[in-house]
């Protein structure tokens, strides 16, 4: 088999997982130049070539056996799909450790469910399309890295459901923080930080693949609440003296993130 080969296939396994050179570099300890000169020159040694298949979650021998196949990856779900993770709490909890990228093996040991139902479970992924089962009961996930639930789908209102459970809580460990902040800015100013606030959720997200070739006990489980909308407190709003369209759509910005 041809470098050329080997390469190729590795361009496409980064493609379909939406990751860059730059990111490669960063997560592997070496500057982006040399990504790329491993890439134009199809050469590196053996210990990097292994450092890039972990950061793929992929062995070598699959990487040398086939490129991945050309299938749109999940931005998301239909409303009867998550209604059925929803519905079946096992089922979800498999969902939420793939994107994890939890190894079988883990599932079996932190889960309280069996290897035949785990087994099901992913297989049922595997129809939805949210994984592809290899032997060995591996997987590759085929969730894109801008996956989102539906807006006030099933899963959002489920996750609403237990939002008390989720604030009632110090934010006090390394890592946490809670703040709510009153702000008034312009509109443009808005959509720009909500943009801001949608790359740092990215930056978790991404993290997962990175730190993913770390023990599960070196990587203690984050929720990441982050959330803005125009609102006052109900007890509050007797003080204030709004206009109509201030009465319907109140200005408060609230954001939130704990673990």
């Amino acid at each position: 088999m041809s470098r050329t080969f080997l390469f190729d296939s590795i361009r496409a396994h980064l493609k379909a997982r939406g990751h860059t050179y730059r990111y490669l570099a960063e997560v592997i300890g070496v500057s982006e130049p040399t990504v790329k000169r491993i890439f134009a020159t199809n050469d590196c040694t053996i210990e990097r070539l292994e450092e890039i298949c972990q950061f793929l979650n992929i062995e070598l021998a699959q990487l040398v056996k086939s490129t991945p196949k050309k299938r749109k990856l999940i931005e998301q779900l239909t409303r009867k799909q998550e209604t059925e993770l929803a519905q079946n709490k096992k089922l979800l909890m498999i969902a939420i450790c793939v994107m994890g990228l939890w190894s079988f093996e883990d599932m079996l040991s932190h889960l309280v469910i069996s290897k035949v139902d785990c087994i099901a479970l992913l297989q049922r992924l595997e129809r939805i399309g949210f994984v592809e089962m290899r032997p060995k009961n591996q997987y590759r996930l085929l969730v894109a890295k801008d996956f989102t639930w539906i807006v006030d789908g099933p899963i959002m209102r489920l996750v609403k459901g237990v939002s008390d459970d989720f604030f009632n809580h110090r934010f006090e460990a390394p890592g946490e923080i809670l703040k709510i902040i009153n702000v008034r800015v312009s509109p443009e100013m808005r959509e720009a930080l909500k943009n801001k606030l949608e790359k740092v959720a990215q930056q978790y997200a991404d993290q997962v693949v990175a730190d993913s070739h770390l023990s599960l006990d070196e990587r203690p489980p984050l929720s990441i609440c982050i959330a803005v909308r125009s609102w006052v407190p109900e007890f509050l709003r007797d003080l204030m003296r709004l206009g109509p369209q201030e009465k319907q759509f109140p200005k408060l910005t609230k954001e939130a993130k704990g673990s």
